[in-house]
């Protein structure tokens, strides 16, 4: 069964393949940038959308909005393979 909120599940778990400790670092990547950007990265206006995009990791963060340290921050935790 897949559960968890759209916006922070990893592309692991939408593939439903083995996962780890690594799904936590995804999210955790996600929810900063909801916090420092006020939306999430996948958001889309459909669930499977989102889901597209998460696959994808199709994401953009504005420039200039936080510092380079925190935009290699969520860059690392937003890898397929962090």
């Amino acid at each position: 069964t897949l559960c968890g909120t759209p916006n922070y599940i990893a592309p692991e778990v939408i593939n439903k393949k083995g996962h780890s400790y690594e799904v936590d670092v995804w999210s955790l990547g996600c929810i900063l940038y909801t916090l420092l950007l006020g939306k999430p990265p996948f958001e889309t206006s459909s669930l499977k959308d989102t889901y597209s995009k998460i696959r994808k990791n199709d994401y953009l963060i504005p420039e200039n909005r936080i510092s380079r340290e925190v935009v290699l921050l969520i860059q690392r935790c937003l890898r397929h393979e962090p």
